[in-house]
């Protein structure tokens, strides 16, 4: 209790500090002091000082209400900012510690899973209750030494919940939330790493997950925009990528499926299918800008 107290006292300047600076790196990758968990004689020191203080004061001031928070950050300029180079600032300030613009971040593994659900109409946002088990390949259950008894079987409705939602198991992590970087479960995790190496292409071409939100994906076209080829592709790209596509684009995508139909005779349906899972790979839709 002392030391409940103590961290929740307001004469506890550390508290404040620490919390508004994880969440300046919630929105923008990292925080105003690098190392999140150290603010010690160790830790790396704040860019910008004045304002993780400012930051501090205004969490206190608005009831430590993480919700006004982010939207005190989100309304900033900062935020807001263009990620785009400049090669003046890049060259006085290459690793962005002014924050002079906002850097591109991929979604973190949570993001790529539910956006995909998002996207092919699956998700199910239903919240609270118990954790679930999405499905795991029989060949990663293959490896624990009770193969079935190691993971449990949710109902369809369930698979298809949020990632915060899936069940986190030390010794057997999700293989897709794995891949792109899943906080470590043996230790604390102040920041994650973001990395791109081949396995996650390899998940989202060729793995059973990405193939059924392709499926799925080409089904939703077909109920919302119909049976004409360019109204599925505007309205395809337009639910991946957030904005609405170029003329260009969408004529270099009715190519593709052209393409697929012609040259490896695909069926129309299968066509759709493989330019939904196309579509579910493309960098703009794992990356924010």
């Amino acid at each position: 209790r002392a030391l409940a107290e103590w961290i929740a006292s307001g004469t506890n300047p550390l508290t404040p500090r620490v919390m508004a600076n994880r969440l300046w790196q919630f929105h923008f990758g990292r925080g105003i002091v690098r190392s999140a968990s150290d603010f010690g004689e160790l830790g790396e020191r704040p860019t910008h000082p004045e304002l993780l203080d400012w930051l501090a004061c205004e969490f206190v001031a608005r009831g430590y209400s993480i919700k006004a928070m982010h939207r005190l950050i989100l309304a900033s300029c900062t935020y807001q900012m263009s990620s785009a180079g400049d090669e003046r600032a890049l060259a006085q300030d290459p690793t962005n510690d002014c924050f002079w613009r906002h850097d591109m971040r991929r979604l973190s593994a949570e993001e790529v899973r539910d956006s995909a659900l998002a996207a092919s109409g699956e998700l199910n946002p239903a919240m609270g209750g118990p954790s679930v088990f999405a499905p795991i390949p029989e060949e990663v259950l293959a490896t624990s030494s009770k193969p079935h008894e190691v993971w449990g079987r949710s109902s369809p409705e369930d698979e298809v919940r949020r990632s915060v939602y899936i069940k986190v198991k030390r010794s057997l992590v999700e293989p897709l939330l794995s891949r792109f970087d899943l906080a470590d479960t043996d230790s604390s995790c102040p920041a994650r790493f973001t990395t791109v190496q081949p396995g996650q292409a390899l998940a989202m071409l060729n793995g059973a997950f990405f193939h059924g939100r392709a499926a799925a994906f080409a089904a939703r076209l077909e109920r919302e925009a119909g049976a004409e080829r360019g109204a599925q592709v505007r309205r395809a790209l337009c639910l991946t990528l957030g904005r609405d596509p170029s003329a260009v684009e969408i004529e270099a995508e009715l190519a593709f499926i052209a393409e697929l139909e012609r040259e490896l005779r695909l069926p129309a349906r299968a066509a759709l299918e493989r330019f939904c899972l196309l579509t579910l790979n493309r960098s703009e839709f794992v990356y924010l800008d």
